[in-house]
């Protein structure tokens, strides 16, 4: 500071990068943005503010020019997995814990190993594509876990660590590659088929035989089976309550939680079932279905019944056990019964789900809609 004639003349600042400004309760502070190199193909820049002089902040940009820009690490740069972190309790407010664990897995089988050690800034959105494009061949549920990641970047946007999500939905492969792929669009049984099929579960056991004929009878999901506990079957009102499912939960404990959509719903019971049911129960258990120490079944055990039944069958037509479901969509639409009952029934929000993925176009109903035809020309 020099005293000139009673001027207070100020010496020369040599580094224009440092300007001041003015916080709202008047006091004065300083900041400069620096460049510091190429990192890769990124520029590597960062800005620092809130410094109390143009001394601190000077001694600080010469500090930070010295840094070699490969090693600089931003103030608020954190790796994907420490992200991650921070997003998963938001996450887990609003899901199931079946979903939570789910999600979980998914990351640490996946995600982890490839992203979770960088720094979110320097995951380019090329390099997401390429990994999912190389996901898409080898895992059916590449999508998912593309969703989440997005979402995982869509919270760094909200805490401000990122401005733009290089997660880009334009870049997601449309289609998976792997060879094997469900079968939708045959994963059903004609009225004939699902008869021949419940014939073979009778021979296999009588267990098998109810819970393959629930299922066909009402659309009721697997797990909603396995979890059916008799309290649930109205005898007098005609009905089945579905009100759980049977799920794995944290640290892969079996639990049930609410249905799908935690809605809970009812589905018609017919009298054939109602019948079959009662001579069914034999025990004073609370469960349908259930282990000798009265705990739910797992979702393994009707795969195993359904791979015995193919074995006393070998003629059958083999589908997914979901595929019953389909059947039951399938079976009642040819019958002429309204979508949005159906829909109801199986526990959609929307009947478009019933009728694009659940209703399957039959030999049976292209004949039906032929002789209608017939009729009206």
């Amino acid at each position: 500071m020099i005293f000139l004639k009673g001027r207070i003349i100020m010496p020369k600042r040599k580094n224009t990068a440092i300007k001041s400004y003015k916080l709202k309760n008047g006091k004065r502070k300083y900041m400069f943005r620096i460049y510091l190199g190429m990192k890769g193909t990124k520029k590597v820049e960062t800005t620092r503010r809130g410094f109390n002089s143009y001394e601190e902040a000077d001694a600080a940009y010469k500090k930070m020019a010295a840094e070699d820009a490969q090693d600089f690490i931003k103030e608020k740069q954190i790796t994907f997995d420490e992200l991650y972190k921070k997003w998963l309790p938001f996450y887990s407010r609003n899901v199931k814990e079946s979903t939570l664990w789910k999600t979980e897995t998914m990351y640490k089988v996946h995600l982890k190993d490839k992203f979770g050690s960088q720094y979110i800034d320097q995951i380019t959105t090329a390099e997401i594509a390429d990994y999912f494009l190389e996901l898409s061949t080898e895992y059916v549920n590449y999508k998912v876990l593309f969703w989440y990641m997005r979402r995982i970047f869509e919270y760094a946007i909200d805490i401000n660590l990122l401005n733009r999500n290089p997660a880009r939905a334009s870049l997601l492969p449309k289609k998976t590659t792997v060879e094997k792929r469900r079968d939708i669009a045959h994963n059903f049984y004609t009225a004939d088929e699902i008869h021949q099929f419940l014939d073979a579960a009778k021979q296999y056991n009588e267990r098998a035989y109810i819970y393959f004929s629930i299922l066909a009878s009402t659309g009721m999901r697997k797990c909603e089976g396995l979890g059916l506990e008799w309290q649930d079957i109205e005898f007098d009102k005609q009905r089945i309550y579905i009100q759980r499912t049977t799920a794995y939960g944290k640290d892969n404990k079996y639990i049930t939680q609410l249905p799908k959509g935690n809605k809970k719903r009812y589905v018609p019971l017919d009298d054939r079932l109602a019948a079959q049911l009662k001579h069914y129960r034999s025990d004073l258990s609370d469960k349908l279905f259930h282990t000798a120490d009265n705990n739910f079944l797992r979702p393994s055990k009707p795969d195993q019944w359904r791979r015995a039944i193919y074995k006393i069958d070998p003629d059958l037509k083999q589908i997914t056990i979901h595929g019953l479901r389909h059947t039951f969509s399938t079976l009642l639409n040819q019958s002429g019964i309204n979508p949005k009952d159906v829909a109801s029934i199986l526990g959609h929000t929307k009947v478009d789900l019933t009728l694009d993925v659940y209703t399957h176009s039959t030999k049976e109903g292209r004949e039906q809609a032929r002789l209608e035809i017939n009729k009206l020309f």
